[in-house]
């Protein structure tokens, strides 16, 4: 994949080739739409392998859509695909932003239409 934008998907830990069957209708709407698809080993990016983790991905940039990584193992990867030609479009900062932030929940509840209903 190169120049188009695409998503990075866990491959399934059981046929490492394919994507994570628990993400199959998002990367056929990826495919459907014309959209790259790669795939990193979730579990050797837990176990801090990521250039093993990353050797399924290519050159181009990258949307994350996997299972959730500790802020340190995301920001090893973003070295590792890097290396790779790869870009992830969110980056190591902001991926430890926006789900560590302690507050991020009750911002969200906050910020939310009124029709959801008064906050906790």
């Amino acid at each position: 994949m190169t120049g188009r934008t695409g998503f990075l998907f866990c491959a399934d830990p059981l046929r490492p080739n394919r994507p994570d069957p628990h993400f199959a209708d998002e990367v056929a709407a990826v495919r459907a739409a014309g959209g790259g698809v790669a795939l990193i080993d979730h579990e050797a990016l837990l176990a801090g392998a990521t250039a093993r983790a990353a050797r399924g991905s290519g050159p181009g940039p990258y949307w994350y859509r996997g299972w959730m990584v500790p802020s340190g193992r995301y920001a090893e990867l973003e070295k590792a695909l890097a290396v790779r030609g790869c870009a992830l479009l969110t980056t190591a900062p902001d991926y430890r932003r926006a789900p560590e932030r302690a507050d991020c929940c009750r911002a969200a509840l906050l910020n939310a239409p009124a029709a959801a209903g008064p906050p906790p």
